[in-house]
C-alpha cells in the first residue's frame, strides 16, 4: 500500500514504498524500483510559503513536464490505494488543508520559486487544488454516481511517484527536453490491468463502485492556490505533454473526446470553489456588531484608566510620607481663663481630655471598641486601612460633581485627626494623601494602636474629646463602667456630635434610630448576640454638667474675653482644643466692687425691663479694662450693657469738641456766645431749662454744660475735625455718622458704649496718648510663649492739650455739674463730664452719663434705655447728676483705696484767646448820662420778653437735682422750630 506524505499546505505526494510501487500496483519486472522516502521529499526545495513549488511556480522554460501516462480503462474499479488516498485527502481537508479561494497564486516568474522548485515528477506541474471536505465529498459522489469518464491528470500522485519518472532530481533541475523513452510511463492498458490485479490481490473494505478512470478527482501534490486556474499566459514554452496533446491542460492519456469533459468538470469545481471562497471572504471582511465596538472602546478606556490610576497611586505612594509628629490638637486640652493675677481661675473652656491606653478602654469589656467599629467601620479588623467600596463611592461622588463624599475608615479618620500636616480640607489631594498614609500606617502599626489614637482624639459632643471625656460628659462615669448600650450611644454620637451633645433626658427619634443601627451592627459583627440586643433599652444621657460657673458677672467676663480672642484670630475650636492659658485684665476685687456699687443702688429686681446700667473702668496707661458691669446675672440675661449696649453720648461728648479747639491753638479762656435762644441755620435753639445763658469762656461753658456756646464752638473748629479727634481719642471708627456732622453734633447725638467713653477719657488722663482698650493680657500656649499681639497705641492729643483739657474737666467735678461724682479726696482728684439725653417726644430721660477719671483710672457709667426712649426707675433720679454720678462715686471710692495718691499735671494754659461773642460798643454805657430821656429806654431789650416763648421746659421730674448759684445757665438745643431741618437730631435735647 502506498505511503501518503503531506508536504504542508495541503499538498500530497506518494512514495513508491509498498507493494508494487505506485498506487499499490506492482511495477513491471524490467522497471527499476525507485523509493522516494520522507527524508528525500523533505530535502526538496520549497517555496517561501512552505509548499513545494509546482511547475507553474517556475518559468516554463525550466519546467520539464512528465510524459503522458497511458490512458486507464474506464471500467476499472477503485483499488484499495485509491480508496486510501481519498480517505487521506478527506482527512487533510477536514483539518484545514483544503483549497481556499482566498489563496493568491504567486507570480510564476518569481525567481525564488523557480530556483528552489523540485522536479516535476515529484510535485506535478499542473495538479489541481484539493477541494474542501464538502466539495470533495460532493464531487466524488457525483462522479461515481453518474459514471462520467474523467481524464487522468498527468500530475496525479501515482504518476509523480512512478519508478520511471526519476529523471529529474533536486540536484539536477528538469530540462525542457523530452525525457527518454525508457522513462515513459506505462500505457493506459497496462495501468488498467495493473489496477485490476491490485484490486484482486487486495480486497476492498467496502462494496466497490464502478468509477471512471479519472485520477483528477484525487488530491495532487501542487500549490492549492493554483487549483482550477490555467497557467499564466506567456509563461514560457508549453510543456511537452501539452504540446503533444494539443491542449494546454490536457492530460497526456486523454483522448480528444475526453479532454473537453475533463476541462468542463474541472471548471465547474473551480467555479464552485471560487464562489464559496468569495462568500467566506465577505464574512471575514464585514464590520463587527455595534455592541462589540462600543464594548471594545469602553474596555480600552477602562484599561487606560486603570493603568493611569495605578501610575498615580504609585507616584503618591512613593512621595507621600507618614508624618513623624502628631497634631497639636490630637492631644489637645481645654483652655483656662484667669483673672489679672494669673492665678485665680474664673472659667475653663474646651477639651476635658484624659489620654488613656487601649487596655484601659477595654478594661470593662470589648463592647466600647466594638460599638465604635459597628458605627464607623465594620471592616476595621480585616481591611488594609482603607475601604475600597467607601473610597470608590467617594471618588465617584467627586467625579460626578456631587459633594466630596466621605468614605473614611477608622484608620483614615485617625490619620486626619492625629497626624501633623494632614488637613481637614475637603479636596481630592487631601483624600489621596489620607489614603496613602492610612495604608502605610496599617502596615506599620497594630490595629489596637490605631484604635487607641482614634478614641483619644475623636469629638463626641458636649465639649468632650476622647472616649474617657465622653463617658464623663454623658454618663458621669469612667469608660470602664460604660455598659454596651451606653457604648452604642457614644459611638452613635461620633457622626453627629452636636445634636447628641444637646440631648438631655429627652432625645429625638433620629438619635434612637442611629443607636439602633449601632446595636444591629454589633450583632452583625458578633460583638453581642441577638438576644442581648433585644434586651437593650435606649440609654438616655444624664443632664449635662457645667464645668464652668458662668453665673453673675463671670459669664460676661468670659463672653467678652471670647469676643476679643475671636477678633485676634483665635477661634472657639482653637480655644477648646489647644490648651491656652488666657490671662485677662479683670481685677477680681474691682469686679466685685463694680457689681456691688450697681446692685446697692438698683437691684436686679428693681431694674425695669429694657433699662441697662453699664460701667467700665480702663487703665489709662495700659488700656486694660480692669472692671466692668454688664448685668446682674449672665445666666438670666446675656446682654452685656458695657460692651454690647449703646446710647447717645449727650453732653459727655463735649470734651472732644473742646479738645479739638485746644489742638487748633485756642485757649480754654476763649469767649463764646452762650446766650439763648439763637437762630442756627434757620432754627431757633434754646438752652436747657430756658436758661438765658450768656457770653462766657470755654471753661465756664464746660462747667455749666452750656449748649449754645458749644454749638458755636463746633462751627468754628469744624465738624470733620471733631470727629477725627474723637476717633483718635478712642471712639470706634464709624460710630459718628456723616449725617451727624452738623452744629448740634457737640451735644452728642452719636451712640457710644460705656467702654468706649472710658477709653476716650483715658486718653485725656494719659497725657493725650491713646492705648487700645482690651480685656486679654496674655495668651500663653503649651510652650509657655505669650502669643498676644502687642497692644496698639497712638498719640491723639498733645500733652499740653491733655493737661489743659483735664484742668477744665476737673473744674466741672469741683464747681460744675459733676460735683455729685467728686470724691473730694485731695489724694485722688477727679475730672469728668456729665451728660443727659432728653426724649422730647415722649418725655423723660433717654440716657444719662457720668464719665470721669483720676490720674490712675478712667471710668464711665451710663444708664440708658435699649429703645433710646424716655424711662424712669422707681425711687431714682436718673439724670446725669443723679444715679450715674452716685454709682461712679460709690465705685471709685472703693477701688481708689488700693491706689497711691496722685495728681493731675499742671495746666499749660496754652493757645490764644479768641473772642467769638458779639462785640459791645463803648458808646452804649454813655448814652444814659448825656441824654436822660433815653434812660427809660434801656430796659426795652427785645430779647428779654421773648425768653418765655421758647417751648423748651426744664424737667420738673427731678427736683432733687442740685442747682449751682451763679450758673449763667445750662444749654439745650431744644426742639427745633423746624423739625424737618437736616441739622438737628429728632426729638432729643441735652439737659446738662
Amino acid at each position: 500500500m502506498p505511503d501518503v506524505i503531506c508536504h504542508g499546505g495541503g499538498e500530497l505526494s506518494e512514495s513508491t514504498h509498498g507493494e508494487g510501487g505506485a498506487d499499490g500496483q506492482r511495477p513491471e519486472t524490467d522497471t527499476p524500483e525507485t523509493n522516494t522516502s520522507a527524508e528525500e521529499l523533505s530535502s526538496e526545495t520549497t517555496s517561501e510559503s512552505g509548499v513545494p513549488a509546482t511547475g507553474e511556480d517556475q518559468p516554463s522554460a525550466d519546467v520539464a513536464e512528465p510524459e503522458a501516462e497511458p490512458e486507464h480503462d474506464p471500467g476499472v474499479f477503485k483499488t484499495s490505494g485509491s480508496f486510501l488516498r481519498e480517505r487521506v485527502a478527506q482527512t487533510l481537508q477536514d483539518q484545514g488543508f483544503g483549497p481556499s479561494g482566498d489563496d493568491v497564486d504567486p507570480d510564476p516568474s518569481d525567481p525564488s520559486d523557480g530556483e528552489d522548485a523540485p522536479s516535476s515528477e515529484t510535485n506535478g506541474s499542473d495538479a489541481a487544488d484539493a477541494p474542501t471536505s464538502d466539495e470533495t465529498e460532493s464531487t466524488a459522489v457525483g462522479v461515481v454516481a453518474t459514471g462520467e469518464a474523467r481524464a487522468e491528470s498527468p500530475s496525479s500522485p501515482a504518476e509523480a511517484a512512478h519508478p520511471d519518472s526519476d529523471a529529474s532530481s533536486p540536484e539536477e533541475p528538469p530540462s525542457s527536453e523530452e525525457p527518454p523513452s525508457s522513462e515513459e510511463p506505462p500505457s493506459s492498458d497496462e495501468a488498467a490491468s495493473e489496477s485490476e490485479s491490485a484490486s484482486e490481490a487486495e480486497p476492498s473494505t467496502r462494496p466497490l463502485q464502478p468509477v471512471e478512470a479519472d485520477e483528477s478527482m484525487w488530491p495532487s501534490p501542487q500549490r492549492m492556490s493554483t487549483m482550477a486556474f490555467p497557467p499564466p499566459s506567456g509563461a514560457g514554452d508549453e510543456a511537452p505533454g501539452q504540446a503533444e496533446s494539443g491542449a494546454p491542460n490536457q492530460d497526456p492519456g486523454q483522448t480528444d473526446e475526453q479532454a473537453p469533459a475533463a476541462e468542463a468538470a474541472a471548471g465547474a469545481v473551480a467555479t464552485k470553489n471560487k464562489a464559496k471562497a468569495a462568500g467566506k471572504g465577505k464574512k471575514k471582511g464585514g464590520k463587527a456588531p455595534l455592541w462589540w465596538r462600543i464594548l471594545r472602546v469602553c474596555l480600552v478606556l477602562i484599561g487606560v484608566g486603570i493603568i493611569a490610576g495605578c501610575g498615580v497611586f504609585a507616584y503618591f505612594y512613593t512621595t507621600v510620607e507618614v508624618p513623624d509628629a502628631a497634631q497639636a490638637d490630637a492631644v489637645d486640652e481645654g483652655s483656662t481663663f484667669y483673672f489679672s493675677d494669673g492665678e485665680t481661675v474664673f472659667a475653663e473652656r474646651g477639651v476635658a481630655r484624659e489620654i488613656i491606653s487601649y487596655d484601659e478602654m477595654t478594661a470593662g469589656g470589648d463592647h466600647v471598641v466594638e460599638a465604635v467599629i459597628s458605627a464607623e467601620d465594620r471592616g476595621f479588623w480585616t481591611e488594609p486601612g482603607v475601604s475600597l467600596r467607601g473610597t470608590t463611592r467617594a471618588v465617584w461622588s467627586t467625579v460626578t460633581g456631587q459633594q466630596v463624599q466621605g468614605g473614611s475608615t477608622v484608620t483614615q479618620q485617625m490619620v486626619r485627626n492625629y497626624f501633623e500636616g494632614v488637613s481637614n480640607d475637603r479636596t481630592i489631594a487631601r483624600k489621596i494623601q489620607e489614603i496613602i498614609i492610612a495604608i502605610k500606617i496599617d502596615q506599620s502599626e497594630t490595629k489596637e494602636w490605631v484604635m487607641q489614637q482614634y478614641l483619644n482624639t475623636i469629638y463626641f459632643g458636649r465639649q468632650a474629646y476622647g472616649i474617657q471625656a465622653a463617658a464623663e460628659a454623658y454618663y458621669h462615669k469612667d469608660v470602664d463602667e460604660i455598659t454596651p448600650e451606653e457604648a452604642a450611644f457614644l459611638a452613635a454620637a461620633i457622626q453627629q456630635p452636636t445634636p447628641f451633645g444637646q440631648a438631655d433626658v429627652e432625645t429625638t427619634p433620629e438619635m434612637e434610630q442611629r443607636w439602633q443601627y449601632v446595636v444591629d451592627g454589633m450583632v452583625t459583627t458578633g460583638a453581642i448576640t441577638q438576644t442581648e440586643a433585644d434586651e437593650m433599652e435606649f440609654p438616655a444621657p444624664e443632664p449635662e454638667r457645667r464645668t464652668t460657673d458662668l453665673s453673675g458677672y463671670r459669664g460676661y467676663m468670659f463672653q467678652e474675653t471670647m469676643s476679643e480672642l475671636e477678633r485676634l484670630g483665635y477661634t472657639e475650636d482653637m480655644v477648646n482644643r489647644q490648651g491656652y492659658r488666657i490671662v485677662t485684665t479683670f481685677d477680681q476685687d474691682m469686679m466685685e466692687a463694680a457689681y456691688t456699687a450697681v446692685d446697692e443702688k438698683v437691684s436686679q429686681e428693681e431694674l425695669p425691663e429694657g433699662i441697662n446700667i453699664g460701667l467700665s473702668t480702663v487703665d489709662p496707661a495700659t488700656g486694660e479694662v480692669l472692671a466692668f458691669f454688664g448685668g446682674h446675672d449672665y445666666n438670666a440675661n446675656q446682654y452685656d450693657s458695657s460692651f454690647l449696649g449703646t446710647a447717645q453720648a449727650g453732653s459727655a461728648f463735649k470734651p472732644y469738641v473742646l479738645a479739638t479747639a485746644l489742638e487748633q491753638g485756642y485757649s480754654f479762656d476763649s469767649t463764646v456766645d452762650g446766650r439763648g435762644p439763637q437762630n442756627i441755620n434757620g432754627a431757633s435753639i434754646q438752652n436747657a431749662g430756658n436758661s438765658p445763658g450768656g457770653i462766657m469762656t470755654l471753661r465756664q461753658a464746660t462747667e455749666v454744660s452750656n449748649n449754645l456756646g458749644y454749638i458755636n464752638l463746633a462751627q468754628e473748629v469744624g465738624f470733620e475735625e471733631i470727629r477725627d479727634t474723637a476717633y483718635a481719642a478712642g471712639l470706634p471708627e464709624g460710630s459718628i455718622l456723616d449725617n451727624q456732622l452738623v452744629p448740634v453734633m457737640a451735644l452728642g447725638p452719636s451712640s457710644v458704649r460705656p467702654v468706649d467713653q472710658a477709653s476716650g477719657y483715658a486718653t485725656f488722663a494719659n497725657g493725650g496718648t491713646h492705648v487700645e482698650a482690651h480685656v486679654v493680657r496674655e495668651i500663653v500656649n503649651r510652650e509657655g510663649e505669650n502669643e498676644r499681639p502687642e497692644v496698639e497705641s497712638n498719640r491723639a492729643l498733645s500733652e499740653s492739650t491733655a493737661a489743659d483739657l483735664t484742668y477744665v474737666l476737673e473744674s466741672v467735678a469741683n464747681n460744675g455739674t459733676g460735683r455729685n461724682a467728686n470724691l473730694w479726696d485731695p489724694d485722688h482728684p477727679v475730672a469728668g463730664k456729665t451728660g443727659t439725653v432728653r426724649d422730647e417726644v415722649n418725655g423723660g430721660t433717654a440716657a444719662s452719663w457720668f464719665v470721669g477719671y483720676t490720674p490712675q483710672l478712667s471710668t464711665a457709667v451710663g444708664v440708658y434705655n435699649d429703645a433710646n426712649r424716655g424711662f424712669t426707675i422707681p425711687g431714682q433720679n436718673i439724670s446725669s447728676t443723679g444715679l450715674p454720678s452716685q454709682i461712679w462715686n460709690s465705685y471709685m471710692t472703693a477701688v481708689m483705696e488700693n491706689y497711691e495718691p496722685a495728681s493731675f499735671p499742671d495746666p499749660a494754659f496754652g493757645g490764644d484767646n479768641e473772642y467769638w461773642a458779639p462785640q459791645v460798643t463803648p458808646e452804649a454805657p454813655e448814652a444814659p448820662v448825656e441824654d436822660t430821656p433815653t434812660t427809660p429806654e434801656v430796659p426795652e431789650i427785645p430779647e428779654v420778653p421773648e425768653i418765655p416763648e421758647i417751648p423748651i421746659e426744664p424737667d420738673p421730674g427731678f427736683p432733687g437735682e442740685p442747682e449751682e448759684p451763679g450758673d449763667p445757665g445750662t444749654g439745650d438745643p431744644g426742639e427745633p422750630e423746624d423739625p424737618g431741618g437736616p441739622i438737628f437730631p429728632p426729638g432729643r435735647g441735652e439737659e446738662e
